[in-house]
């Protein structure tokens, strides 16, 4: 497709830049990202709108490395944290646990198990497989976003960071898995100790009360960690 001189950039990543126009949003991937890629992104988006996990809707374009989107209105999260790092914390435990109650009975997420080995290397499968295979033994699977931190919450411009109380929506939903929710925290916790390791502490007292909760100890949630942060290292 040819855009017409009027969009403007709202968005930018290593392998995309996200556009507005005419009021939508538009992703535009690098000519060399895989189609297939950007197919199973779109597969992704209407599963998590079958869940009512999102209302974002995705629509296709005549250039298979162009995404037209809904757009969401308002400012990521992080914006508004370091003035009330409290609220923003539990808002993000609220969005935990918002997905990991979705029903997931006939989604066509893929599960974690079935996908993880396909980026890892041998040596790396007899580190990470043991650990998915034990953990989704031992605790039920959910929806798992696998990318939830506050670039990935939008609130509405302006509003108040009540965390029980504010509007939000979960974006970017590329990493959903079918996993134990551990798998969800850890992938986080890795997240803040990569980029904001003095957030950590925060994090943990934010979410550490629904983890056990759901009967998840210490040493599983740190087996969790270790499984997540080589995954997360095919990513850089």
């Amino acid at each position: 497709m040819t855009f017409d001189g009027t969009q403007k950039v709202i968005g930018k990543g290593a392998q995309a830049e996200v556009l507005l126009y005419h009021g939508f949003a538009y992703k535009v991937y690098k000519e060399s990202y895989p189609a297939e890629w950007i197919d199973f992104e779109k597969q992704q988006q209407q599963a998590v709108n079958k869940a009512c996990l999102c209302d974002v809707k995705y629509y296709d374009t005549d250039d298979p490395h162009i995404i037209k989107m809904d757009l969401v209105e308002g400012d990521q999260l992080e914006k508004s944290v370091p003035k009330n790092p409290e609220q923003g914390f539990l808002l993000l435990s609220r969005a935990f646990r918002f997905v990991h109650e979705a029903d997931s009975s006939d989604t066509t997420i893929p599960s974690l198990s079935a996908t993880a080995g396909l980026v890892l290397t041998d040596e790396e499968k007899l580190q990470v497989l043991p650990i998915i295979d034990r953990l989704s033994q031992k605790y039920k699977s959910c929806i798992c976003h696998l990318d939830m931190h506050f670039l990935n919450i939008m609130i509405p411009n302006d509003a108040e960071l009540i965390a029980d109380k504010i509007k939000y929506t979960i974006i970017d939903w590329m990493n959903a898995r079918l996993a134990p929710p551990v798998f969800d925290y850890a992938r986080t916790y890795v997240i803040f100790d990569e980029f904001a390791k003095e957030a950590v502490e925060y994090y943990k007292a934010a979410v550490w009360p629904d983890i056990l909760s759901l009967g998840i100890g210490e040493d599983d949630f740190f087996d969790a960690v270790k499984a997540c942060t080589i995954l997360r290292s095919h990513e850089k």
